[in-house]
C-alpha cells in the first residue's frame, strides 16, 4: 500500500513539469489498484498454497515429536519497545502449546532466530522461551533452536539438534507445524534435508469462497504481497536446490497413520 501511495505522490509532483508522464503513471497505478482489488489475485495465489496440504488427524498416529517454525513474533516491536507481539502467525504458537500439553512424552521443538542476515540482537526462539517461562506456559518437553534464519536453516539446525539429543528418533516421523501458505515450501525443504515429516498446516486466512469484487484495496495489496512472497520463495528454493520440487505436495508416507 505504501508503494502505491508513493507512486501517486511522485505522479502529483511531476504533474507540473511533465503532464503526460505524470498522467500515464497515475493512470497505471489506478488501473493496477482496480485490477488487484476487483480480481482477487492475491487470494487465489495464497489459497492455492493453503489447500495444498490438509491438516491430518494425529489420533492413533505414530510420530517422534513436533517441530514448529518461527515467524510469529514481531521483531521490531520487541527491539524498539521490548513488547512481545504475536502479529503474523500466532496459530503456530497456539498449536505448539496444545501439542506440548497433549503429548508430554514427546519433544516439541521451536526453531528460528531472525529473518535478516545481519545480527541485530534478536532471536525469536529465545524471546518466546523467556515469554513462555515468564507466563508459566513453558513445558519440560519444549526445546528451542535459536540460530536458524530461514526455512532452510530451520530444517538443518533442527536435524542437528535432534541428532545430538535423540539420535534414535531422527528417522522417525515428525509433525511439522507452520502456516498453511508456507507449508509447501517448508515440506519441500525438510524432505530435501532428510526429514520424515507429517505436515500440519495452521493459520489459513483465505476463504473457500473467493469473490471477484471487493473494495478493500489495502487488503488486496497485502494479500497479493503475501502470496507473491511465498511463490517467489518456492521458486528461489527450487532453483538453488534447497528443494527438489517446485510445488511440493502430499505424499502417501506422510499421512501420519
Amino acid at each position: 500500500m505504501h508503494g502505491m501511495l508513493l507512486l501517486i505522490l511522485v505522479g502529483l509532483i511531476c504533474l507540473r513539469r511533465t503532464r503526460r508522464f505524470a498522467f500515464t503513471g497515475l493512470l497505471f497505478v489506478t488501473i493496477a489498484s482496480l485490477i488487484i482489488t476487483i480480481i482477487p489475485v492475491g487470494a487465489l495465489l495464497s489459497r492455492t498454497l493453503e489447500v495444498r496440504f490438509e491438516k491430518p488427524d494425529l489420533n492413533g498416529s505414530e510420530f517422534a515429536g513436533v517441530i514448529t517454525l518461527s515467524g510469529s513474533i514481531d521483531p521490531n516491536s520487541y527491539l524498539q519497545r521490548g513488547d512481545v507481539q504475536f502479529l503474523s502467525a500466532p496459530d503456530r504458537i497456539f498449536t505448539m502449546l496444545r501439542m506440548a500439553n497433549k503429548y508430554p512424552d514427546k519433544p516439541v521443538i521451536f526453531t528460528g532466530k531472525d529473518g535478516v542476515l545481519n545480527d541485530r540482537g534478536f532471536s525469536e526462539a529465545v524471546v518466546l522461551r523467556d515469554w513462555l517461562d515468564d507466563s508459566s506456559l513453558l513445558r519440560p518437553n519444549m526445546y528451542f533452536e535459536i540460530n536458524a534464519r530461514n526455512t532452510y536453516e530451520n530444517a538443518l539446525n533442527s536435524h542437528d539438534l535432534i541428532y545430538g539429543s535423540w539420535p534414535e528418533l531422527v528417522q522417525k516421523p515428525w509433525v511439522l507445524v507452520t502456516s498453511a501458505d508456507h507449508m509447501p515450501r517448508a515440506a519441500g525443504v525438510f524432505r530435501q534435508a532428510g526429514w520424515n515429516i507429517i505436515p500440519y498446516p495452521v493459520g489459513r486466512f483465505t476463504s473457500d469462497e473467493i469473490h471477484l469484487a471487493s473494495l478493500n484495496v489495502s487488503g488486496a495489496i497485502k494479500s497479493l504481497s503475501r502470496g507473491l512472497r511465498e511463490w517467489v520463495g518456492l521458486t528461489a528454493y527450487y532453483w538453488t536446490g534447497r528443494t527438489n520440487e517446485w510445488f511440493p505436495g502430499p505424499k502417501p508416507l506422510e499421512t501420519g497413520n
